[in-house]
Order: C-alpha cells, then structure tokens, then sequence
C-alpha cells in the first residue's frame, strides 16, 4: 500500500513548532546545578570574610546567589536557591550555630526580612522573563504568519507600534523602548520613593545606635528600582542607600568620614551586590529590547503588505484618512 492510500491521498500534516521557552531552553539540571553551585559559593564567600563569626552578614550574600540563579534558570531555581542561602545562612551563620533554633528576636527579624526581600526580588525577576517569553511568541507568530492571539504584554506594545507609526514624525526604530516608555519623573521617583521607604524601615525596626544590618533594606530598594525603571534609576537607589546607610546606620553615624575596616567590607559587599543585581536586571531589560525591535521589524518592516511599512507606509495610512 503507497504512502498515498495510506493517508488517505492527502499530504502528511507538518509536525508542529516547538518553541522552547526562556529560560526553559537551558536544561533542567544545568538550571538547578548553577542554583546550588551560587548557594555554595555564597556560604564559602561569607566564611572567608567573616569566617566563624556568628550574626554577621549573614544573608549578605545569599540574596546576589538567589538573583543569580533565578536570571539564569528561573523561577524554580530562584526559589531553590532562596530556600537553601536561608537554611545554610541559619544553620551556620547564625547564633546558635548547626541549629535551626532556637532564635533570638534580632535573628528572627533578619530571616523575616530576607524570607520577604529575597522571594520578592526573584519574583520580580521572573516578571522579566515572562515578559520575555511573551515576546518571544509573538514573534514566533509574526514570522510564521500565525493568525493568533498575541500574549497580552506583545499585544499592548503592538498597540504602541501603531499609535507610533501613525505620526507624520515617526521614525523606524526611534521609539521609546522598555522601560523608557514609563516617564523619567515616574522612573526616578520610584528610585528615590523605594530608598525613601527603605530608609524608614532600618530606621524603624534598628534605629541608629544598632549598627547590624546597615544595608539591609537599601539592596531590595535598588533592584526594585532597577527592575521598574531600569539600569540608571537602580544605580541612583544604589548610591543613595550607601550615602545614608553610611550616615546613619554605621558606628560614627551622621558622619561619611573614616570607617573601620569590618565597615569598609560591609559598603563594599554593599556596593557588589547591588551592581551586580541591577546589571542582571539590565541584561534582561536589554532582551527584551532587542525582542521589541525584532517584533516591530516582522510587523511593520518585512511584510510586503504589512500595516505600516516603514515611514512610508504611516504617511500612507495618514492620507487613508
């Protein structure tokens, strides 16, 4: 029996696209691997700094291993990494140490503030990826010419395209791109808002005359910043939570002149950790970028009779009406 008759004379179905989701195309052990594998690095940093002193700097460096697992594998190995820094910090770090309990009052608010911060700021990573994803799709569905429904985020900024290409001014490719779209005034004062309250809860919850945890609120505030408004905003959080935590929060408070040197390390962890996380937000903002652009190219500048053609084909659609 041919082929043919077989399928009954019809020509075989083509198989299906499958599009392997970001982050999901790196595999699932490697995902995990790099979560665990930023954890260990994390507790072997902080013994080599503070080695077996107990109540210091604990999460210091559990929060920038979490942020790094959940940029390269997601929202699961964020969460992993989350749960094992907060296991591993409480077990060995913490006072009394290879116990998980009892807790004093000032090491149960610490794990209460990085059991809140941490899943927030992995939280708030994944967003970013499933922004990605989303786009992702709709240009899947733009190249192949599948007469689908794009994913909400693609759909809005499709919308946009369309706003945008409808002036006589418009340019292709000189619209404002994420996050820029957001206004400057709402993308700095976010910056400035999140330091704000950051402030007021360390001033809160320590006061000035205890000197733990001088940072504490000040990194969450700056990835939140970066993660609204981008790169700039995050940095400008960033520095402003080092002038005042410096200030107010260390040993000759209400001062930036000499520290010590265990206060010398804790505004350098400071300041690594919050770069290192606003350039990790930064790299998934310019993803995103570069996946609006090439949207915007299969729409509007490959289609021989797409909607607006270039600069062209807005003029076009001016004269229609």
């Amino acid at each position: 029996m041919s082929s043919e008759e077989m399928t009954g004379g019809n020509s075989p179905v083509p198989a299906q696209r499958v599009h392997l989701e970001w982050p999901y195309r790196r595999s699932p052990g490697m995902r995990y691997a790099v979560a665990v594998c930023a954890v260990l690095v994390a507790a072997l940093v902080r013994y080599a700094f503070y080695g077996d002193a107990t109540n210091r700097a604990v999460f210091t460096f559990f929060v920038p291993a979490a942020m790094v697992a959940v940029w390269y594998g997601g929202f699961g190995p964020g969460m992993v990494a989350t749960v094992l820094g907060l296991i591993v910090g409480d077990f060995f770090f913490f006072a009394p140490r290879y116990a998980l309990w009892p807790l004093g009052i000032r090491e149960s608010l610490g794990i209460g503030v990085y059991s809140v911060t941490t899943p927030l700021c992995v939280t708030l990573c994944e967003n970013l990826h499933n922004r990605v994803r989303q786009f992702e799709h709709a240009l899947e569905h733009e190249r192949h010419r599948d007469h689908l429904a794009l994913p909400v985020v693609a759909q809005e900024f499709a919308n946009y395209l369309t706003r945008y290409y409808l002036l006589a001014s418009s340019r292709n490719y000189a619209y404002q791109s994420w996050p820029y779209r957001t206004s400057f005034v709402r993308r700095y004062g976010m910056a400035v808002g999140m330091v704000i309250v950051a402030f007021a809860l360390r001033y809160w919850l320590f006061g000035t005359q205890d000197h733990r945890f001088p940072f504490i609120f000040f990194v969450p505030a700056a990835m939140i910043a970066a993660w609204y408004g981008g790169m700039a905003p995050g940095l400008l959080a960033a520095v402003a939570g080092l002038l005042l935590g410096d200030y107010f929060f260390l040993s000759d408070h209400e001062a930036l002149g000499v520290v010590r040197e265990p206060e010398r390390v804790a505004i350098g962890l400071y300041a690594v950790t919050t770069t290192l996380c606003v350039m990790l937000f930064e790299n998934l903002h310019e993803r995103i970028r570069r996946l609006e652009h090439a949207f915007d190219r299969a729409r509007h500048h490959t289609h021989p009779h797409g909607v607006a053609s270039g600069h062209g084909g807005a003029q076009d659609t001016l004269a229609a009406h």
